[in-house]
């Protein structure tokens, strides 16, 4: 009887009275290809399978050509901007977001659509010289899975030497000029 519903549920024909049955537990944890629909026949509201990989991902003091002057994990309070800068594989046609946190709170969201197989885009943030601690930029796609995370510590800027008058040398004098004399 198992046989003859299996090849008439086959050609469709036994199909609602399969589904009014509770789903009994498989004995063959054979892969379940026909409960998959093929990509012809996904339903609209399927979300594409994201592909694609963070190649890089750094902060920086600055861009040139499209790639970081540099690699920072610590800043201090006299500056007061920062870059993100994220190199893109094989995602084209996603869109990816920078989140920029800072204890705990989104500071900003930049989203960015992917044009290419290698794509490179950076995002930058004007820091208020109050706002030390760490911050966080998460690369995120668009189902809002993480696909990279980075830190930088934003610190107070060391306060520049002073020297007090007790301890200052007096300035450097020149010996007295004397008078030039002109022979004639």
């Amino acid at each position: 009887m198992k046989r003859i519903l299996f090849i008439l549920a086959g050609f469709g024909l036994v199909a609602p009275v399969l589904a009014e049955q509770p789903a009994a537990p498989a004995a063959d944890p054979a892969p379940q290809e026909a409960a998959v629909p093929a990509a012809s026949e996904a339903s609209p509201e399927a979300a594409p399978a994201q592909s694609g990989t963070v190649a890089r991902a750094t902060f920086t003091k600055g861009i040139e050509d499209r790639e970081p002057i540099d690699s920072v994990s610590t800043l201090s309070n006299d500056t007061s901007k920062v870059y993100y800068f994220t190199e893109l594989r094989d995602m084209a046609g996603q869109t990816v977001t920078h989140r920029w946190e800072h204890d705990g709170k989104v500071m900003a969201e930049v989203p960015f659509t992917v044009n290419g197989a290698r794509w490179r885009v950076f995002s930058s943030k004007n820091l208020d010289e109050s706002w030390l601690g760490e911050w966080k930029v998460s690369v995120v796609d668009e189902a809002g899975g993480t696909l990279a995370v980075n830190t930088f510590t934003y610190e107070k800027a060391a306060a520049a030497p002073t020297e007090s008058p007790a301890t200052m040398e007096p300035p450097a004098t020149e010996p007295e000029s004397q008078p030039a004399t002109m022979n004639q």
